[in-house]
């Protein structure tokens, strides 16, 4: 890749937009349009790049998860706390622990699938 492209793939993963990003790396935005569209070497670079920043938000995320949590639960458990914060609380605590046992009951769903169609292969 050339330095140009190198400097618009840092930009694509820090600007807000694909145009502020053309404009950081000092080209135009059909060009960069062109590279995401055309240039298999860059496209390749730059969705690696992309997966490598969703990896590491999501490894963030469920770093906060327990603290998260507990800060919570100490706000359903006081007494003091207003009504619709101790509300709150217990429904996000509940929304997230549903959405929680859904995503390992696909999972569990998805590896016997999986274990299933490799079974079956071998037949």
């Amino acid at each position: 890749m050339t330095g140009k492209m190198k400097k618009a793939l840092a930009a694509l993963l820090s600007a807000s937009t694909k145009q502020e990003a053309a404009r950081a790396a000092g080209i135009s935005y059909a060009t960069l349009r062109r590279w995401l569209a055309q240039d298999t070497e860059f496209r390749q670079a730059y969705n690696e790049e992309l997966q490598s920043v969703v990896e590491r938000a999501a490894i963030q995320a469920r770093q906060g998860m327990t603290e998260a949590v507990s800060a919570l639960r100490e706000i359903v458990t006081d007494g003091e706390a207003a009504q619709n914060a101790r509300v709150s609380a217990a429904r996000a605590i509940l929304e997230s622990g549903a959405k929680l046992v859904e995503i390992a009951d696909f999972e569990a769903r998805l590896a016997a699938l999986e274990t299933q169609m490799k079974e079956d292969a071998k037949e």
